[in-house]
């Protein structure tokens, strides 16, 4: 039993001790762990003290050309947040296209070739707001000249 428990208590340490790291923003934007994220999203929005989850992030490029699928822990509640992103994507001049709001929110934002998706979840009573940004380059249908042709 003495056996049991402390192997029980080891894989649980251990369990702990793989928890993912997020990188946090919340120390103003000249800290080493708030330019990271800053600078990989450019110019995206952020409310101060959002955390940006690594691993549910998948971001490629850095500056404002990035693309990819960005998750954040945000410090607000579902409609704040909401407001926040409604309010400061157009004042880096994105134009909003569509917009839901529920237990789950949807945005989308376009500006010149791209396009922008936030994704509001409430989370629970106990967890926090989670922003899932997806930004990418709009796509465009190919020209009749471009089009492989065969003989």
């Amino acid at each position: 039993m003495k056996h049991l428990l402390a192997a029980v208590l080891s894989l649980s340490l251990v369990a702990c001790s793989s928890t993912a790291p997020s990188v946090s923003l919340e120390n103003g934007p000249n800290s080493t762990t708030a330019r990271l994220g800053v600078d990989q999203l450019g110019n995206t929005p952020l409310p101060v003290g959002s955390k940006m989850v690594g691993p549910e992030s998948l971001v490629f490029g850095v500056g404002d050309n990035w693309m990819g699928r960005a998750v954040i822990e945000l410090p607000t509640d579902a409609s704040a947040s909401y407001n926040f992103f409604a309010d400061q994507f157009p004042r880096q001049g994105w134009s909003l296209v569509a917009a839901v709001r529920g237990k789950k929110n949807l945005l989308v934002f376009t500006r010149a070739d791209r396009s922008a998706t936030v994704e509001l979840d409430e989370g629970g009573v106990f967890s926090r707001v989670v922003a899932a940004i997806t930004i990418s380059p709009t796509g465009t249908a190919p020209t009749p000249a471009s089009a492989v042709r065969r003989p």
